[in-house]
């Protein structure tokens, strides 16, 4: 005990009190950073139009609307945006089909939300890019070959509104369930021709944990970095955004090019990150990395318990001080 009161009277009581304080702020702020999952894009799954299908001159009207005001007419960059011309149609897919871009905030890092352009307008975008901004071919191209977003009931669901009896709705339910499922066969048919050659669950694991964990976390939850931003999660990622990821490396990500990660080490990493996201969440109010109610409650009963000890500490130190 005169152990504890002579440390609750030294001079420095209360830097440790402050030192402990901003401890449990930035554990805190780990816990409760934004993620991609705050914000999730629920856009319908849809093959990508072929080059027929593009209009160059409409995805010109939409650059000068809604991306050279930061990017510049020509895509070189202005004070708010960063030059284009070498990030390749790869990385203008992954912003914009991930609804972060365009931004209203360009000084802030970019949660993902829902997409804000209809596929073929991002199409069309795409290709204005590569006529008349893109330098020599640079940049990854955008890999329709790799699957992007798996189909969801609700984007074949019919609204009631819409039919004048219950029959002609049942009926529309009925069809809607059947589009579905034959949507659903196909993706799942896309998927396993991509993926048939990555066989190796432990290298798919040992790429992940050497190149990503340390900022999306072990469960792919993400996580706080410097500067305020964050990694963000990818339990929602498609195979696609994945892929435009690693070849893009968007914001603070590193850029994974073929000749760092070959695109079958790519494969296997895809799948690896498919298992996690087929892990089922344990719940939890904060989520920390999906482990589970009993160990957040853990967690928050040890740092409850250190902010009490650390208040009481300084409670006394100041009592002390003034007697």
């Amino acid at each position: 005990m005169k152990w504890i009161t002579a440390r609750r009277r030294h001079p420095l009581a209360g830097y440790v009190v402050v030192i402990l304080a901003l401890a449990l702020f930035g554990v805190g702020y780990a816990a409760v950073a934004p993620t991609s999952d705050q914000a999730q894009a629920q856009t319908l799954a849809a093959d990508a139009p072929s080059p027929e299908d593009v209009d160059v001159a409409e995805g010109k009207t939409i650059f000068d609307q809604t991306c050279a005001s930061c990017h510049g007419l020509d895509g070189s960059g202005g004070e708010f945006g960063p030059d284009l011309r070498d990030v390749g149609p790869a990385a203008i897919d992954f912003q914009v089909s991930t609804g972060r871009m365009p931004s209203m905030n360009p000084d802030a890092q970019m949660p993902r939300k829902p997409m804000v352009m209809t596929e073929q307008e991002l199409a069309d975008l795409i290709a204005y890019y590569n006529e008349s901004i893109r330098n020599d071919g640079s940049g990854a191209d955008v890999p329709y070959d790799v699957p992007d977003i798996e189909p969801h009931p609700d984007d074949f669901a019919p609204l009631r509104s819409d039919f004048d009896s219950e029959e002609a709705y049942e009926e529309a339910v009925e069809e809607a369930e059947a589009e579905y499922q034959a949507a659903l066969e196909d993706y799942q048919a896309e998927y396993d021709a991509y993926i048939s050659g990555a066989d190796d669950t432990e290298m798919g694991m040992r790429l992940y944990l050497t190149n990503c964990a340390h900022c999306h976390g072990w469960s792919g939850g993400g996580g706080a970095l410097t500067d305020g931003r964050w990694a963000p999660e990818i339990h929602e990622s498609t195979p696609r955004e994945i892929y435009e990821a690693m070849v893009s490396g968007p914001g603070a990500m590193p850029m994974f090019s073929d000749g760092v990660i070959a695109p079958e080490e790519k494969q296997e990493l895809i799948s690896y990150v498919k298992t996690l996201q087929a892990e089922p969440d344990a719940g939890g109010i904060f989520n920390l990395q999906r482990v589970g109610q009993v160990a957040e409650g853990l967690i928050g009963w040890v740092v409850g318990l250190a902010l009490i000890v650390a208040c009481a500490i300084w409670i006394t130190a100041k009592q002390r001080a003034h007697d």
